[in-house]
């Protein structure tokens, strides 16, 4: 879609990478501690690069604005995109993997808040975009950035909260982040099994708490993310991906036997996981 006028509305949306000239463009930047093949002494902000063929475009290469955005989630509720009221609402719901269980994603739609009370679908993108609708309340958050690795999905539910503060109890991802802030991310387990006593639907997603945990280990706040893969072998128990997720930090974190028993409790739980297998053999391996 490019540049042009409806009514009295401008929209700027359109298609373009990092070998397009594009009117009033934020470019995106990054902190890197490698550069040219040197480790460098200090994060240095460097600009990023793109490039999005054609035929990868009704996937990447987009460029809009907030603005643009809020008219489209506005279109789209009040039928103007989807006519029928209930493909809109079998848009919200969520795909079934092949043995029926239900995904963490709904259609068309990458994050999923999936809860009895105000649900919430978006979408995020290179780790400085994302948005979230909440179809039930009217309500929409869009946070656009240009540093890539500022996750704003990881805070787009306190932005609601700020419109409507019953959002933030509803999500337990978002009460724990608020919470672990300030009594340390060390009581996450006693945190959460003192909540689950005290209302029985606050029940954290395993998929969101992993997604959470390796988005701290990317900002290098490993402390922090060990105790988030550590709540999630708490609570799934039964989780094979789990525990390769905590073998993984606990070898950042130089435990390296703690990390070869989570990747053989992996393997045990899963035969199939060949991520598991492969890191195994590595630190099976005598030094050279």
């Amino acid at each position: 879609m490019f540049p042009h006028f409806t009514g009295s509305t401008f929209f700027a949306t359109i298609f373009g990478d990092s070998r397009d000239v594009i009117s009033h463009y934020a470019p995106t930047y990054h902190y890197k501690t490698n550069l040219d093949g040197q480790k460098l002494n200090t994060e240095k902000l460097t600009n990023g690069y793109y490039e999005f063929p054609d035929f990868t475009r009704t996937a990447a290469g987009l460029n809009s604005t907030a603005e643009d955005i809020a008219h489209w989630i506005i279109a789209l509720q009040k039928g103007k995109l989807l006519k029928n009221a209930a493909t809109i609402d079998k848009m919200w719901l969520p795909a079934k993997f092949n043995n029926g269980t239900p995904t963490n994603w709904t259609r068309g739609w990458g994050l999923a808040k999936l809860r009895s009370m105000h649900k919430a679908v978006g979408m995020s993108g290179g780790s400085r975009a994302a948005f979230l609708v909440y179809p039930d309340d009217g309500l929409a958050v869009i946070v656009l950035t240009n540093l890539g690795g500022s996750y704003p999905e990881d805070f787009l539910e306190e932005l609601a909260g700020v419109y409507n503060p019953d959002i933030v109890k509803a999500d337990p991802i978002t009460y724990l982040r608020i919470n672990l802030r300030k009594t340390g991310f060390t009581k996450a387990i006693e945190l959460v099994d003192t909540e689950k006593k005290k209302n029985p639907d606050f029940n954290p997603n395993e998929f969101e708490l992993n997604e959470w945990a390796y988005r701290l280990m990317a900002k290098k706040q490993l402390k922090e993310a060990l105790e988030i893969f550590k709540l999630n072998i708490h609570l799934f128990p039964e989780s094979w991906n789990a525990y390769d997720s905590y073998g993984e930090i606990l070898l950042k974190t130089e435990q390296k036997d703690q990390a070869i028993k989570m990747y053989q409790k992996s393997i045990e739980l899963n035969p199939d996981n060949k991520n598991g297998k492969n890191i195994l053999d590595q630190l099976s391996r005598p030094l050279p």
